[in-house]
Order: C-alpha cells, then structure tokens, then sequence
C-alpha cells in the first residue's frame, strides 16, 4: 500500500467513528437537557446530525481526494527525499484526524449542552464552573488537531532543528 491508500483507509475510518462518536455524545447531551415535553427540541438535534452526517459523507466519498492534498503525489515521486519526511508527514496527519475526531463532537456537544440548556431551563440553567476550562481545552485540541493535519512540514522542521541543535 502506498501513503495515499492508507491516508484514504484511515479517513474512511475516521468518518465511520466521527459519526458513531458524535451520534452518542449529541443524544447524550441531548437526553440531559431534555424536559420531554417540548416538541421543537428536536432542531438542533437535527442540524447537529445534519452537519455530522455531512462531513462524515465527505469524508467516505472522497478520501483519495482528501489524501492526495495532504500528500501531494510530487512529494512521493522524489527521489532525493528520505523516506522518513513522507512517512512523518502522513502520521502528523493521521494524528490530525484522531485528534480533530475527538475534539469537534466535544465542541458541538458542549455548544448543544448549552443552548439546550438555555431554552429548557431559563431561569435555572448554570454551567459547571469547569465547562469555561474544558471548551478552552477542546478548542486548543482543535487547533492542533487542524494543525498536525495540514501542517505536518512545520512540526517536521521543529523536530529537524531540535535534532540539529542536540547535535551541536
């Protein structure tokens, strides 16, 4: 198998648990602000899963598309090249989407959780003084996710010059 076929492998993969994931974590967030008698509850439960089943659909249908712009096919057809920037910069990758899995249906639930919470409970709803703290850690989860998918030339380069700098 080439980079590409196991990229496509992993983000067909990844659509498959981001749904799964995001399906529990939204009809749990769900079912703990729900006061069951309200019929437009189900709204944002709908756009929630909509949005899900969206980016899952594109990233089942077009995976080689996906990998082909994370690792251009000119990067493979180097010859001078080690193969270690290849294989370094396609498990950045594949850290990426592990990462960015996790941490997009932790935002939407926690968003969900709130607005839920909001319409349901008016006068009564308060956050946990904790969710400040883990919205900011999932956000940052987030941007590293996104960082490592797309950027994993950047996070190869730092790991070059602390080796060139250990060897100085």
């Amino acid at each position: 198998m080439n980079p590409h076929q196991i990229l496509a492998v992993l983000v067909r993969l990844a659509a498959i648990w981001l749904f799964l994931y995001a399906v529990s974590t939204i009809m749990g967030s769900y079912v703990q602000t729900n006061n069951h008698n309200a019929t437009d509850s189900l709204l944002p439960i709908l756009i929630g899963l909509g949005i899900v089943a969206l980016i899952c659909s594109l990233l089942w249908f077009f995976p080689f598309l996906i990998a082909k712009t994370i690792l251009p096919i000119s990067n493979l057809k180097v010859t001078e090249t080690p193969i270690f920037d290849n294989w370094f910069t396609l498990g950045c990758s594949l850290i990426g989407v592990m990462v960015l899995t996790k941490a997009i249906p932790a935002l939407v639930s926690y968003f969900l959780a709130i607005y839920l919470g909001q319409k349901f409970f008016p006068g009564s709803f308060e956050t946990d003084p904790a969710w400040s703290l883990m919205v900011s850690f999932n956000a940052f989860q987030f941007l590293v996710g996104l960082w490592l998918f797309f950027g994993g030339k950047g996070l190869k380069k730092i790991l070059n010059w602390a080796r060139s700098r250990r060897a100085q």
